[in-house]
Order: C-alpha cells, then sequence, then structure tokens
C-alpha cells in the first residue's frame, strides 16, 4: 500500500476548500428588516397534491371565507370547500338540477342574504344551502361569462364578459351599459375590489384603464381615475388593501392607491430580486404586510424592504410558480403551484412543512420536524397513521470536516 505524502495532504485540502456547500437559505437578492433577523415566528406550512380526497385542482380561480371558518374554491374542476378536511361539489350526472351548472368555476360570492353565488362562463348559479337557481337568461344578464362577483353592502355587483358590470339589489338587476351617456366607459372588466374604508368600488379593465364608483347610491358615477400621466401604465389587475385603499399590479410593479393620498409606487421586481421574474399575484395582510407571488416562490413586503422569503427550500412545493395568493380570515395565507396547493401561516411552535399525499385511499404526511399535530381528515379517503421522519442530524462545519479529515490523513502517514 502506498502511504500518503505531505503533496498529497496539500491537494486534497485544497480540492475540498473548491467544494460548494449548499446554504439553507439565501438572502443575497434581498434585504431583510433588523427585526426579522432578531425573531421571526417559526411558519407552518401545508401542502395538498390535487387528488380525489383532497383538492381538486391546482387552478383555482376565486376564493372566499365560508360561513363557518371554511375556505371555498372556485377551480377548473369543481367547488372546494377547506374546513380542516376536503369536500368538492361536481356536476350531478345523474340529476343536472342538483349540481353545479359547470366544473370549471370563474367566481364566487355570499350575497347578503346569505346564499352562495357560483359564476361560470355560460351563467350564473344562487345556492340557498338546498337548491340551486340558475340565471341564464339575457334580460338580466347581458353576457352569461361571469368574470367576478363583489358584495358591497346589500348590493352584488357582477362583472360579465363584453358587457362591463351588472348591480343587483333587492332582486331587482340593473345593467349598466359601456359608453352610454353617464355610464361605464369601458367593456371588459379584469378584476375588481371593494374599498370598505372609501367605501367605493374598484375597477380595473383589460383595455380602457381603471375606474371608481364612489357611491351605489343612484344615479351611480363611473370616474376614471388613472388620468394623471405620471402613472405608469398596465396596471390592471386589483386586489384589497385591508388597511384602505386597493393595490394594483402586473407583472413588473405595484402600486396603491387611496383617494386621500392618490397613487403611490409600493415596489418593482428588482426590488425583490436580481432574477428575472414576474409578478402572478398579490395578497395583503392585516398586519401591513404585502405578499408577492412570482415565477421565484413568495416575497413578504413590509416597510419598505423584503422582510421574508417562501420557495421551494422552505416548502410550497415542487414548482416555485406561484400562480394565485389568497389570505383568509385566520390569517393563513393560500397558494396555488404547479401541482400542489398549500397555505402558510406564522407561528411560535417548531417549524412544520406537511405534505398531503393522496393514492387512492392511502394518506402519507411527511413532518419536518416531529410535532404532535394530527394529520387532517380526508372527507373521501380513509386515513391511515401518518409516518413521521425526524430531520438528520446537521453537517458539521466545512471547518470542521476539513480538520477531521486532515488529522485522520496525518495519522495515516505517521503510521
Amino acid at each position: 500500500m502506498v502511504r500518503a505524502g505531505i503533496s498529497d495532504i496539500v491537494c486534497v485540502v485544497l480540492a475540498l476548500c473548491c467544494i460548494s456547500v449548499p446554504a439553507l437559505a439565501s438572502t443575497a437578492n434581498m434585504t431583510v428588516s433588523s427585526a426579522d433577523r432578531q425573531a421571526s415566528p417559526s411558519p407552518v406550512i401545508r401542502l395538498f397534491i390535487p387528488a380525489s380526497g383532497f383538492i381538486h385542482s391546482d387552478q383555482i380561480n376565486d376564493a372566499i371565507n365560508g360561513k363557518s371558518g371554511d375556505v371555498l374554491f372556485a377551480t377548473a374542476f369543481g367547488l372546494s370547500d377547506y374546513n380542516g378536511s376536503w369536500s368538492t361539489r361536481h356536476v350531478n350526472r345523474v340529476n343536472l338540477s342538483e349540481g353545479l351548472l359547470d366544473d370549471f368555476i370563474t367566481a364566487i360570492e355570499y350575497d347578503p342574504a346569505g346564499n352562495l353565488w357560483i359564476g361560470y362562463s355560460g351563467g350564473i348559479q344562487i345556492f340557498n344551502g338546498a337548491t340551486y337557481q340558475t340565471i341564464r337568461d339575457q334580460q338580466l344578464l347581458k353576457d352569461t361569462r361571469i368574470k367576478a362577483f363583489q358584495r358591497w353592502g346589500e348590493t352584488m355587483w357582477v362583472a360579465t364578459g363584453s358587457t362591463a358590470i351588472h348591480r343587483v339589489s333587492n332582486g331587482s338587476w340593473t345593467w349598466f351599459q359601456p359608453f352610454s351617456k353617464g355610464g361605464p366607459g369601458f367593456y371588459d372588466i379584469d378584476s375588481m375590489a371593494l374599498d370598505p374604508r372609501n367605501d367605493s368600488l374598484i375597477i380595473a379593465t383589460e383595455n380602457n384603464g381603471i375606474w371608481m364608483i364612489p357611491s351605489q347610491a343612484d344615479p351611480v358615477t363611473f370616474l376614471r381615475i388613472d388620468v394623471d400621466t405620471n402613472v405608469l401604465p398596465l396596471r390592471n389587475h386589483v386586489r384589497q388593501d385591508p388597511m384602505g385603499g386597493v393595490y394594483f399590479f402586473n407583472e413588473s410593479a405595484v402600486t396603491r392607491y387611496t383617494p386621500a393620498r392618490d397613487w403611490v409606487p409600493v415596489l418593482t421586481v428588482s426590488d425583490l430580486t436580481q432574477k428575472q421574474v414576474e409578478i402572478n399575484d398579490i395578497a395583503a395582510g392585516t398586519d401591513g404586510t404585502l405578499y408577492i407571488g412570482t415565477d421565484d416562490g413568495i416575497f413578504f413586503w413590509r416597510d419598505g424592504v423584503v422582510a421574508g422569503y417562501l420557495g421551494r427550500f422552505e416548502g410550497i412545493g415542487t414548482s416555485t410558480i406561484v400562480r394565485w395568493l389568497f389570505m383568509d380570515a385566520k390569517g393563513r395565507l393560500w397558494f396555488a403551484t404547479q401541482g400542489s396547493v398549500g397555505y402558510y401561516e406564522q407561528e411560535t411552535a417548531a417549524p412544520v412543512v406537511t405534505i398531503m399525499i393522496l393514492n387512492q385511499t392511502t394518506t402519507a404526511q411527511v413532518t419536518a420536524t416531529p410535532t404532535t399535530t394530527p394529520p387532517p381528515v380526508t372527507s373521501i379517503a380513509t386515513p391511515v397513521p401518518t409516518e413521521e421522519i425526524k430531520p438528520e442530524k446537521k453537517a458539521s462545519s466545512l471547518f470542521e470536516i476539513l480538520t477531521n479529515f486532515i488529522s485522520d490523513l496525518i495519522s495515516r502517514f505517521r503510521k
């Protein structure tokens, strides 16, 4: 056997020094406030892989808070409900009057009476808890393609196809004809959001700017609010700010609007990361945090800096392309990526990542750290005992590895 020489040891040490060691989290492209570095609650992330016992699709078009602490999801394959376990409604092929009009749902909302409005590309269903009422009459709906609902006090506002907007009050339907005298100066609505603090409805259109309805009292007035030439173009998606006002965004920037402060730039993609990514959705929290879903994960924006980040390493799934976000009434941030739907919440307990995977009737739970929290029981699948995997012992530092290796080589050389 050839003994190792000093030159061999030096070569091995130099080679080891060139080996890259993966970091637990990268902050090279973000600014994190000092307060978050000092004390940040441990996150809890729960992932659901679309299957028969969970949510049935990862394409979510709308979501609302339910009546009993649950969350309802309008998806590309049914109406899903989550209250700790999942249930999903579909078209009833046996009796069409007792199920959904279509499995592809575009919008959902509760009306003032507590009835659930369900929107489709071909009409509306109103569910009172027992029966469905279908609305397809073009005397009421000038276009049956439903884009969005918004409850505003005692009225319902319905964005439809290329026919602008309808109002429903005490069972009476009113259509506001595009470009009519005193009517809306637009055809196609992209999205709309209620500003409850200022009691106004804000509308983002696809091609005709941004509009506000300052009051729902007759005569209804439509005001265009993006006439200022200093406002950057393409702010064509709007989301509510629980603290008052609304946020507008496109693929590269976010702007906040309030009647008092007018337009205030919030951020651009370059404030989040040096990578070439696009913004896909945003959601605002009640604590002032803005969550930005991008092609490279979820960024937390607070007090003018990036205050946190969730990516594949943090547990949002195999894809970092976050297509949709929603903040529910319990403060959970729901998100959807290709292949999974999940939620994130802040807790002071040890960090936990739970992945729910259904294989026929088998439910498996993988936990990043030991936890005594039981897994959610699915509505269809029979739950089985979960498999808890304890994390492997953390690797030693690079210095320790090198020191132990060199010591071992020297001891062999001396022999």
